[in-house]
């Protein structure tokens, strides 16, 4: 059963015994996170009960997955049901849930977590058909989303905003609802009676949640949005990123460029092109990535490439300011778009 994320959490509240397993996946890293948490505490109460709960690495599990069978169909020595969870599950455990799911008499809840999943995974296309089985997608939401969002948050507080203090706080906002749930229900406190938000009070009373990610980072420095970048890039460096991980980052963006670029190169239509990127290119970065390979031809990329390589090498040698040098870089990347156009 294909179920949306907040459907996920009507589950969780009154967990049917039917559901045998539940997989997380997408792009959305926080929200996959916290809904297998939620699912886990659904059941088992709390994720330190080590009798009732059990998470295995992908990495660790065998190729005939007998940890997770036996883990499944174990028994709490205290009572009650478990939980397992897999977590960076992938195609592989396909063959072993198509045959203990269906078979299975075991009330336990196996839990999968996965950023490399997507709709056309096998082991996705086989779940969603099942009835004992949860599949939700976790992405993240764009601004129009996160908009729609939170007007409605607005509405069930009977408040009201107009078009420009709704762009004000949007930039405000972030992807994880629970935490724009958490900054409108201040917003509501702190106007009291008052039922017309301004943007006064959006500075007063709503706190800056609207993070950064990855993605981030990697389209507005290849789309060459120098400020973007480099304000995404301050931002992810206070949320304790480490300066080598970003740049490997950038260099897996511009290294998918450059292999796109081949193709083409090949004769590959621009449409087969697209559709080769595993994991799948997501429908809102299409124009973006499009543009990007008629800015980035195979001597731009090799060069940002070469210069990528050797600021990873800079921000792990000892006394050179990391920070400072990947910083440097980005600006330098982002800033030779204006020059190529």
């Amino acid at each position: 059963m294909n179920y949306k994320p907040a459907q996920l959490e009507s589950f969780c509240s009154n967990p049917s015994p039917d559901i045998k397993c539940v997989i997380l996946f997408g792009t959305n890293e926080g929200e996959i996170a916290t809904l297998q948490k939620k699912c886990a505490e659904a059941i088992c109460e709390s994720i330190d009960d080590a009798f009732r709960y059990q998470a295995l690495e992908m990495e660790n599990i065998s190729k005939d997955g007998g940890e997770v069978y036996a883990e499944f169909h174990a028994q709490s020595l205290m009572g009650g049901r478990r939980v397992v969870v897999v977590k960076n599950a992938d195609n592989n455990l396909a063959p072993l849930l198509k045959k203990i799911i269906p078979e299975t008499n075991s009330d336990n809840l196996l839990i999968l977590s996965s950023m490399s999943l997507n709709t056309k995974s096998s082991l996705i296309t086989w779940a969603k058909d099942r009835d004992d089985v949860i599949i939700v997608g976790c992405y993240e939401e764009r601004a129009g989303d996160i908009a729609e969002e939170a007007a409605k948050m607005l509405r069930e507080k009977g408040l009201n905003a107009d078009v420009t203090t709704m762009q004000f706080l949007c930039t405000k906002l972030s992807p994880d609802r629970k935490l724009n749930q958490s900054e409108i229900d201040k917003l509501a406190v702190f106007l009291g009676e008052r039922k017309n938000v301004t943007i006064d009070d959006i500075r007063q009373a709503v706190c800056d949640v609207a993070g950064a990610n990855y993605e981030d980072l990697c389209y507005y420095t290849a789309n060459g949005n120098t400020a973007q970048a480099c304000a995404t890039y301050d931002r992810l460096i206070k949320e304790g990123e480490q300066t080598a991980t970003l740049i490997r980052q950038l260099e897996y963006h511009f290294g998918k460029l450059l292999s796109c670029q081949a193709l083409l190169e090949d004769g590959k239509s621009l449409d087969e092109t697209l559709k080769s990127l595993r994991p799948p290119l997501m429908f809102y970065r299409k124009n973006d990535f499009t543009k990007q390979l008629k800015i980035w031809n195979r001597e731009r990329l090799l060069s940002a490439l070469n210069m990528l390589c050797d600021c990873e090498r800079d921000c792990k040698t000892t006394n050179i300011p990391d920070k400072q040098t990947a910083s440097y870089t980005i600006m330098r990347l982002a800033g030779a778009v204006k020059k190529f156009k």
